[in-house]
């Protein structure tokens, strides 16, 4: 959401300005009156698409829009350290052995692997794209087993932002480490709501 329509309160909560919610009335209201003007002077037909072009505008709009609010994290049982991998690219033994000076002496060291979306590729199956990221699961989870990480692991939503937030549900993380390939940093539009350190590494 616009941070011209809202602001964040200390909680990390989304609450709109005063004046937004009057906006975005007017701009529905607008758009329903503008298509009906333009069926009395270009046809019915056209005047129906341009005001169906406006709302379906107005709903993609409000369903991109998100609250900022903090990332739910598991709570935690006991005092013991806990970190939380989630890894674009596979680990090598150099990756994963950065990983372990990062992570220190976790009690469980938790991988999680996003599911690739393959937008080029229309004939790969969603089947074909799991064993894809549980095979990058194992040779991963394997790298920082050898590393002398005590290791779990799960494939999570192709959307890493999204993986990241459903594992830390049920995973009371104390960190969390990105494992990236070419520098792409799939996490940095929620970074602000996550409560947790976030560290980085190349894989």
């Amino acid at each position: 959401m616009s941070p011209f329509l809202t602001t964040t309160d200390p909680q990390g909560g989304m609450r709109f300005r005063a004046f937004a919610i009057p906006l975005i009335i007017g701009l529905i209201c607008t758009s329903i009156v503008a298509s009906m003007a333009l069926a009395g002077l270009v046809g019915a037909g056209l005047g129906m698409a341009v005001g169906a072009v406006a709302a379906t505008g107005l709903v993609v709009f409000a369903s991109r829009a998100r609250p900022n609010l903090r990332i739910e994290v598991a709570e935690h049982t006991d005092s013991a350290h806990r970190v939380l991998v989630v890894a674009t690219a596979e680990a090598t033994a150099g990756s994963a052995q950065r990983i372990a000076e990062l992570a220190g002496s976790p009690k469980d060291l938790r991988v999680v692997v996003p599911v690739p979306s393959h937008r080029l590729d229309r004939w790969m199956s969603a089947e074909d794209a799991r064993r894809e990221a549980e095979g990058l699961l194992a040779r991963s989870a394997g790298a920082l087993v050898a590393a002398g990480l005590p290791v779990s692991g799960s494939v999570g939503d192709h959307d890493p932002a999204q993986a990241l937030e459903d594992e830390l549900r049920n995973f009371p993380a104390d960190e969390v480490i990105l494992l990236v390939a070419n520098g792409k940093d799939p996490l940095a539009k929620i970074e602000t709501r996550l409560s947790l350190p976030l560290r980085r590494v190349s894989s």
